[in-house]
This record gives structure tokens, C-alpha cells and sequence, in this order.
């Protein structure tokens, strides 16, 4: 069981630096100075975060957990003895400072790069663990993504992707028995989906078990609800995600510091579409006007992650193709999760 195997507090080292270790932190993973590979936990060189760092879907000031002095943060203010929170902007990567990303400055209105490669220009880089993540860190990129399911209407919902040109890539948080049971049952047709939404470049995560609140959940149930998962999706997949959106958006009472122990980046949302209320013929224009009317323009700045779900008819079949017309129409480029956040595939899976 991965919860255990803490590094013990001391000196981190990271590139061309020794960190001291923080004032207030659990234990985190283990730190490498130069492999970023796909199984290689290593979070630095600047990027160290503590725990608790839990803060609402429109609240870019990361507490309440805050970096002490000594503690050598992206962005810190080491002029005063006072905490200082890790500040995060719209504008910019919130952890560019450490050296590993580099900003699309280039972008064009069409949201593409120069060269023959149309993704944006960034350089494998660290995503924390131990706080929620509710926004990209590449800007020009908008992340659809869909809880809840499989369920009878993620097969549209593919197909509806794999027809825009170029097609869509999303990030599917999925449960095991939420909608549905079974999801490694070959009687049904969630297996083939999930190995569908593999082979075409759609990014999986965990959305655990059973759709557990872990706020108000033990540690032993965390674990079991991640694992549980987890081993499914292996056995059905081959991979095991690396991220997960906690159910309700919430992760508090030692929910984060469960999840950073076993390797999790936490990721939330900052565009909700309020599809689940608004899931009828009429109805969905109401999530179609709010999505249109959130949505920045500046695609050198401006990003977003987007709360959807596979669950719901209308949002399969209206809101989604409403969404991407109106990303492309404002020249922004969709990708995964992992993409908005500057991770490359390798870094999606354990």
C-alpha cells in the first residue's frame, strides 16, 4: 500500500538547489534531482507544497495552509517573518518560477504554436500534490471534463469528440459503481469504453469507487475507495491515473494529506457548467449561456477547467458541441487535463 511509503521529513534536493525541508508539511514522495519520467515522484525543483491547501473553485490565493520563511516558495515574500500564501495568477503559470515551463508567449489567434507540433509550448514540468488544483497552468488550453460516468451516453459522447477536426481530447473522471456497475464486467459495454477513451487520447482519472464524499470519510475508506479503483481500471485499462477530482469537490478532514500520500494530484474545476440542473431540452441553454459567458478570450492568458458530465443526455447532446464550437470560434485549443497543466501522457498514469 503506497499510504506508507512516506519520505521522512529532512533536507529535499532538488536541480542545482538543497531545499530545507518546509515548516508545516506531511511527508511527500520522492524527490529525484533530473528523471521526470512516468514513474519517477519527483515534484521539484521549487515546487513544494504544503498540505490542506484547500481553496474554492473561483479562489486563486492557495490556503489556508501557508509557506513559512524559510521554506523557499515560488513567488515568496522573504522580506517579512510573516506567512505568506502561495499566490497563483490567471495571467501566467502559477509555478513557472521553476524554470521547467516555458510560456506560450507565442500563441496566435487560431490558439496554435509555430512549428509542426500543434501543442503548446511547454517543457515536461512538476504538478503538486497536497493541495487542489482548480486551473491550467498553459494558457490557451480549455479542459472538458466529465464525471460520473461510464454510462449509456459516454458512447455518444465519443463519437461526438472523434468528429470535430481535429478531434476533441477530454478527461473522463471515472467511478467504478456509481451509474453503473461493473465497469470490468466484458458482458458490458463500459470496458470497451474505457479502453476506447485510451486508444484515442483522452485522458482517465479517478473519480473513486463509489462516489464517496472523502471529507467526511475515514482514512481506511479513502484508501479502499482509491485502490479499489485503481486496481480495476489496471486490470481493464493497464494504468493506474495519477489524478482524481474528490466527489463533491471536497477534500477536507485529512483528505488531501491521504491523497498526497498515495501520489495524487487533486483537481478541481473553475468553469462549472451546472449541467446536472439543467439536464433537458430547455433547460441545457442555461448551462450553453453560463459556459459562453465564463469563458475568457485572451487565449495568451486565459484557460480553463470545465465540470461536466457523461451522465446526463443533454450535456452529451447539446452542450458539448456548443462548448467546442464556442472554444474554437474564440481561438482556444481543447486537451486534457494533464495538457492545461503542462504535464506530458507519460506523467498521467502510475
Amino acid at each position: 500500500m503506497r499510504l506508507s511509503q512516506f519520505l521522512p521529513v529532512g533536507v529535499l534536493v532538488a536541480p542545482g538547489r538543497a531545499l530545507p525541508a518546509p515548516s508545516k508539511r506531511v511527508p511527500t514522495r520522492d524527490y529525484s534531482p533530473d528523471n521526470y519520467g512516468p514513474n519517477n515522484n519527483n515534484y521539484g525543483p521549487n515546487n513544494n507544497y504544503g498540505p490542506n491547501n484547500n481553496y474554492g473553485p473561483n479562489n486563486n490565493n492557495y490556503g489556508p495552509d501557508y509557506y513559512y520563511p524559510n521554506d523557499n516558495y515560488p513567488n515568496q515574500d522573504t522580506s517579512s517573518s510573516s506567512p505568506v500564501p502561495y499566490q497563483d495568477s490567471s495571467s501566467s503559470s502559477s509555478y513557472q518560477n521553476d524554470g521547467s515551463y516555458l510560456p506560450p508567449t507565442n500563441a496566435t489567434s487560431s490558439g496554435s504554436f509555430p512549428g509542426s507540433d500543434p501543442s503548446p509550448l511547454y517543457l515536461p514540468r512538476a504538478v503538486p500534490t497536497g493541495l487542489i488544483i482548480n486551473s491550467c497552468t498553459v494558457p490557451g488550453i480549455v479542459a472538458l471534463t466529465f464525471d460520473d460516468g461510464p454510462y449509456i451516453f459516454t458512447s455518444a459522447l465519443l463519437d461526438t469528440l472523434a468528429s470535430f477536426s481535429p478531434p476533441v481530447h477530454a478527461t473522463f473522471f471515472i467511478n467504478g459503481a456509481n451509474w453503473v456497475s461493473g465497469i470490468d464486467d466484458e458482458s458490458t459495454p463500459y470496458p470497451s469504453l474505457l479502453r476506447r477513451m485510451i486508444s484515442s487520447g483522452h485522458q482517465i482519472a479517478s473519480h473513486t469507487w463509489s462516489h464517496l464524499d472523502l471529507s467526511s470519510a475515514s482514512t481506511a475508506q479513502r484508501v479502499e475507495q482509491v485502490t479499489l479503483l485503481e486496481e480495476t481500471l489496471q486490470r481493464v485499462v493497464g494504468v493506474k491515473p495519477r489524478y482524481i477530482r474528490p466527489p463533491y469537490a471536497t477534500c477536507e478532514n485529512g483528505c488531501l494529506e491521504d491523497l498526497e500520500g498515495m501520489g495524487y494530484h487533486v483537481v478541481n474545476f473553475d468553469l462549472d457548467t451546472k449541467d446536472y440542473a439543467n439536464d433537458s431540452p430547455q433547460g441545457i441553454q442555461t448551462s450553453v449561456d453560463k459556459f459562453n459567458g465564463e469563458l475568457g478570450w485572451d487565449v495568451t492568458t486565459d484557460s480553463a477547467i470545465v465540470l461536466s458530465h457523461d451522465v446526463h443526455q443533454w450535456t452529451v447532446e447539446r452542450l458539448v458541441g456548443e462548448m467546442v464550437k464556442t472554444v474554437r470560434e474564440r481561438g482556444f485549443r481543447t486537451g486534457t487535463v494533464g495538457e492545461c497543466l503542462g504535464d506530458p501522457q507519460s506523467g498521467w498514469y502510475a
